[in-house]
Formats: C-alpha cells, structure tokens, sequence
C-alpha cells in the first residue's frame, strides 16, 4: 500500500512538473485582448512620449492609434515558442510626419524581430543596424 501511494505521488509529481516546464508562450493570452499602451523605447533616441500610443492586437491585425489622429496598421504574426515577432503590409493613415513617436513605432514594427513579456508587459524588439531596438509597453 505504501509504495503504491509513493508512485502516485512521484507520478502526480512528475507530471505537474512536466507541465510546468513547457517553454511556448501563450500568444492569445500575451496578445489579444488587451490595450497596450506605449511606455518608452531603448532606440537611442531621447525624447518623450507625450499622450496615448495604443496598439490593439485582433486576430492577425494590429490596430496603432495615436493622440495626433494618426492609425497604423498591418499584419502580425508571433511564434510562440521561439519568440519571434513579424509584422506586415503596414499601412498608415493621417499624418505621420508630425509624430515622431508614431515614426519610431512604425520603424520598429517594420523591424521587428522577436517579442518579450506577458500579459502585464510587452515588448517589441527590432534590429536597427548594429544594435537591438524596442518599444515596450503595459496593459492598459
């Protein structure tokens, strides 16, 4: 009787442990349902981020609105083994070329390589030249 119960338990173990050790993240969970709003960027560059820059992921359709009534939009596509993170056919309506914040973003959604984070925080990371870039955000 006792070693039964000693293999259910080491069973029980090992198959919680099996489980907890799976390396794929979620991507539904990480992605979608979720208003990211825009908290800073590592690309060099120091100015601030002033107002909302909300990306909202839909299937595979991000949607980027901005506080200068500038829309991005596009494509995405992440791996959630391998963390990596695509975007494409980026459109743009309104009028970037006001928005230096909306220029970066879209530079770096263009660029993008690999993603980080959760469902608290995300990240999206570009190679620009020689260094890694990203723009990292929080659920809203």
């Amino acid at each position: 009787m006792k070693k039964e119960i000693i293999k259910i338990v080491f069973i029980l173990v090992a198959t919680l442990s099996f489980a907890a050790c799976s390396n794929e993240d979620d991507i539904d969970e990480i992605f979608t349902g979720h208003s990211w709003t825009l908290a800073f960027f590592n690309d060099q560059m120091e100015k601030p981020i002033d107002g909302d820059y909300i990306i909202i992921f839909n299937g595979s359709v991000f949607t980027l609105t901005t506080p200068s009534n500038t829309t991005i939009t596009g494509n995405w596509k992440a791996d959630g083994e391998t963390r990596a993170f695509h975007c494409s056919n980026i459109k743009t309506t309104g009028n970037i070329n006001n928005d230096d914040t909306a220029k970066r973003m879209r530079q770096i959604l263009q660029n993008a390589t690999s993603y980080a984070g959760d469902a608290n925080y995300l990240q999206i990371i570009a190679r620009q030249g020689n260094v890694n870039a990203f723009m990292q955000f929080h659920n809203k």
